[in-house]
């Protein structure tokens, strides 16, 4: 473990590190902030990154640090998206497990953390698996089982391959050099697939952890263009390279998929090119 990790790793060390990045999203952010600070188990850091939003989002984490001291506040200076966003978040965490919540979501109940604490128990696990329910444009429970947690369903069947719906040991992800890729769309799947691939331990947490608020007008998740296909190939190029320091028999299968997902969003970038043309009357 390199020095600053052994920094971390003292007596006062919270169980819990629960890492909240926002942009632009003043409607939300004191939702999923509240969500934590309202936790029956105290023993949590929060962290809050602001990646140079130009609403109200900073103003009113704010005034809940001003409420709550407590809370780590981060405020970015340049725009650097979220790959960067939640890297800051890590590097400033000292919880022995990291959850990550993004500001338009919240944390299901008071006492979720509560329950996740007990599940964790007294045993080192590298990654505990969430339940989460989709709110918003659609609407979907998802809970864990022991046959979706295997490492070859989460690397050909998994339809969420998302970094928030996985609790994870901090000095497993230091020790490994597990980092979100910067600059790019659909961050998660490196750090989710590398860390998946990479743990030895696993726990299940069967119940709703998250509430998930899918299709909000603004998000990057709505929207797609070129740069979906160029991130997407990117994250290909950095899955072969996997593939050839460390083969597994999950990481063609990743890449398998990938590509499949790489042909959809290219169909879906060009009918939304030619929709927007026919707008335009070209």
């Amino acid at each position: 473990m390199d020095q600053q990790a052994e920094q971390k790793n003292t007596n006062t060390q919270k169980r819990f590190s629960v890492l909240i990045t926002a942009y632009n999203i003043e409607d939300y952010i004191e939702r999923a902030i509240t969500s934590v600070v309202n936790q029956t188990l105290k023993d949590i850091e929060i962290v809050v990154v602001n990646d140079c939003s130009t609403d109200k989002t900073g103003e009113k984490i704010e005034q809940m640090k001003k409420l709550h001291n407590d809370i780590i506040y981060i405020e970015r200076k340049v725009n650097k998206k979220i790959g960067a966003t939640r890297n800051a978040a890590l590097d400033a965490a000292t919880g022995e497990y990291i959850i990550f919540l993004d500001g338009d979501d919240y944390l299901s109940n008071d006492k979720v953390l509560e329950k996740l604490d007990k599940v964790i128990g007294k045993d080192k696990v590298d990654v505990v698996y969430l339940g989460f329910k989709i709110e918003g444009n659609r609407e979907e429970l998802v809970i864990p089982t022991p046959e979706t947690c295997t490492k070859t369903y989460k690397a050909a069947t998994d339809q969420y391959p998302n970094v928030w719906s996985k609790c994870w040991r901090r000095e497993f992800l230091e020790q490994n050099k597990i980092r979100f890729p910067e600059g790019r769309l659909y961050e998660d799947v490196l750090f989710v697939y590398k860390a998946v691939m990479k743990s030895n331990s696993y726990k299940i947490a069967d119940f709703v952890v998250h509430n998930y608020i899918s299709g909000r007008k603004g998000s990057i998740t709505t929207k797609i263009g070129l740069k979906n296909i160029e991130d997407t190939i990117q994250n290909l190029k950095d899955l072969e390279k996997m593939r050839k320091q460390e083969y597994t028999e999950e990481i063609d299968i990743i890449i398998k998929k990938e590509v499949k997902m790489c042909k959809k969003r290219l169909d879906d970038a060009i009918k939304a090119i030619y929709k927007n043309n026919n707008k335009q009357g070209k």
